[in-house]
């Protein structure tokens, strides 16, 4: 049996890019026709956060200056900078029902450009996430990390050889805590 490509929730958006923009096409082609070769999947709770992916774009962004609100001194005193936020153009609701229905027909099995297995977010994976969770009070990631890491785990526990394909850096510190293999496939740097 073949690896297994587990896709973060970024990851398999930047997939869903490069798929599907042909100016994005070749920057990762090399990288997912190796994903192509293994069996790839996404955990249920990817199901449901690649729709808040899409919002951000589909809401756009306005750009322009942000001040910063971070405290620079022990006295307390708030950074008097501010930073320049590019911005981008809200996505039409043409390109927004385009995109929701790649995303539909993937998860129904119904693409002709890229088959995606769906694994469940049962009773086994909370559990496993339960205990992944307490790395983050040494480590800074978030429920949703661990529970990606748990969809893993019992993956591993199947005999299933699995890699998670992230950029995130909490994602990878919490892989690595858990010995789960782990790849920064679209990695831009």
């Amino acid at each position: 049996m073949g690896k297994e490509y587990l896709l973060d929730t970024n990851a398999y958006f930047n997939m869903l890019k490069a798929l599907n923009l042909p100016e994005l096409a070749g920057q990762y082609s090399e990288q997912i026709e190796l994903i192509k070769q293994g069996t790839i999947a996404i955990s249920s709770i990817t199901k449901v956060e690649i729709i808040s992916v899409l919002g951000k774009y589909a809401r756009g962004v306005n750009g322009g200056y942000q001040k910063c609100s971070g405290i620079i001194s022990e006295d307390g005193k708030i950074c008097p900078n501010s930073r320049y936020v590019t911005p981008r153009k809200k996505w039409n609701t043409r390109m927004v029902k385009a995109w929701v229905k790649l995303v539909e027909d993937i998860h129904e099995g119904k693409s002709e450009s890229i088959a995606i297995g769906i694994l469940p977010f049962n009773e086994a994976t909370v559990q496993k996430a339960q205990k992944i969770i307490m790395y983050a009070l040494e480590h800074s990631f978030g429920s949703l990390d661990a529970m990606i890491a748990a969809t893993a785990e019992n993956e591993i526990d199947n005999d299933i050889e699995v890699v998670v394909i992230t950029s995130d850096k909490a994602l990878k510190q919490c892989l690595e805590k858990c010995s789960i293999p782990f790849w920064d496939a679209f990695n831009s740097t």
